[in-house]
C-alpha cells in the first residue's frame, strides 16, 4: 500500500515560490517580447514590482515589454510607431531603473507616450520625468498618471488603503489614457498652480530625507522565524539583492527600493528596518499574479 505524505503549509508555499520561477522558464523563451519583430505599430515598456504598473500597461499592448528584462540583454535599440513607457512614481521621480533604461536605451517613434501610476500624490512627476527624459533626447507626445493604491510601505496601511479603492475609479482612469493614446493625444498632465507649490514643499521634504541610493541590507531585513526560504524574493527582486549562502537567505546590494520582496512574499518575512505602517499587511494588485511579477523581473546570472 502506497502512503501519502502530507504537504504541509510551510512546503505549499515553497513549492509556491518554486512553481512561480519555473512559470518563467515555460514563457516563450527568455525575453520573448524583447525579441519581437520592432516594425510592429506598438511597443510599451514596463516597471512593476507591485503589479500596479503592469496592470496599467496590459491595457496598451498584449505583449508588454519588461524593463528589468531589457537591461539584463543585448537589443538596446528599439523602433515603432508607438513607443510608451509606464512605470510608477517614486517620490516625484521615475524608478531608478527606469532612469538607468533612459540612459541606455535607444528609442525611436513617431508618437512617444508616458503613463505613470501613483498614490497620495503625484507631485512633480510629470514635469520632472518630461526634463529628464529629454536629457536622452526624449521627446514625450503625451504623458498622463493614474491613481492606483499607494504601496509605500513606510506611510501606508495595505488593509486601510484597500478600503480606497473603488473611491479611486481604475478602470475609468485606464480606460481614458487607453482611449487618449488610441487616438494620439498630443497632452501633458496638466499641474495646477496649488498643486506645483504643493509637489515644490514634498519635493524639498524629499531632499532634505533622500533615500536613493540606497543598500538592500541597510533598508530591509529577513525574519528568519517567518521565512521558510521559497525562493520568491529572489525572484521578484530586480536587483538581485537576495541570495543563498553559508548563512541561509540574506539580503545586499544596491536596492531600488520597488518593495517587490516585501509585497510578494507569502510568509510577510521580508521586514523594512525602519518604521512601516503595518507590517502584517502587503500588497500585489488583485488581477496581477506572482508568476507574472517574477516573470517580470527575476534576473538571471
Amino acid at each position: 500500500m502506497t502512503t501519502l505524505k502530507t504537504m504541509t503549509r510551510r512546503e505549499a508555499l515553497r513549492n509556491m515560490g518554486l512553481l512561480a520561477a519555473g512559470s518563467f522558464m515555460l514563457t516563450n523563451g527568455f525575453l520573448s517580447s524583447c525579441t519581437q519583430r520592432t516594425d510592429k505599430k506598438r511597443l510599451v515598456f514596463y516597471f512593476t514590482a507591485s503589479g500596479n504598473s503592469l496592470y496599467v500597461a496590459k491595457h496598451l499592448s498584449e505583449k508588454p515589454i519588461s524593463i528589468p528584462q531589457v537591461l539584463q540583454g543585448d537589443q538596446l535599440e528599439f523602433e515603432a510607431d508607438e513607443i510608451g513607457l509606464v512605470f510608477p512614481d517614486y517620490q516625484g521621480k521615475a524608478p531608478s531603473i527606469v532612469q538607468e533604461f533612459a540612459q541606455k536605451v535607444k528609442l525611436k517613434a513617431k508618437y512617444m507616450f508616458s503613463v505613470i501610476t501613483y498614490g497620495l500624490d503625484n507631485c512633480l512627476v510629470t514635469e520632472l520625468w518630461a526634463e529628464y527624459a529629454k536629457q536622452y533626447n526624449w521627446e514625450f507626445n503625451y504623458i498622463n498618471v493614474v491613481l492606483m493604491q499607494d504601496v509605500y510601505l513606510p506611510m501606508f496601511d495595505q488593509d486601510q488603503q484597500r478600503t480606497l479603492y473603488d473611491q479611486k475609479d481604475e478602470e475609468g482612469q485606464i480606460a481614458k489614457v487607453v482611449e487618449d493614446i488610441n487616438s494620439r493625444r498630443e497632452w501633458i498632465y496638466e499641474i495646477s498652480p496649488e498643486a506645483h507649490q504643493r509637489g515644490e514643499m514634498i519635493m524639498n521634504m524629499v531632499s532634505r530625507n533622500p533615500i536613493y541610493p540606497a543598500r538592500s541590507e541597510q533598508l530591509l531585513r529577513i525574519d528568519e522565524d517567518l521565512c521558510i526560504g521559497c525562493g520568491t524574493c529572489l525572484n521578484v527582486c530586480p536587483k538581485k539583492c537576495f541570495s543563498y549562502g553559508n548563512r541561509g537567505l540574506t539580503n545586499n546590494g544596491e536596492c531600488a527600493y520597488c518593495l517587490a520582496c516585501a509585497n510578494n512574499c507569502p510568509q510577510k518575512a521580508i521586514k523594512l528596518v525602519n518604521r512601516e505602517a503595518n507590517p502584517n499587511a502587503r500588497y500585489r494588485h488583485p488581477k496581477i499574479t506572482l508568476p507574472e511579477i517574477v516573470r517580470s523581473n527575476i534576473q538571471h546570472s
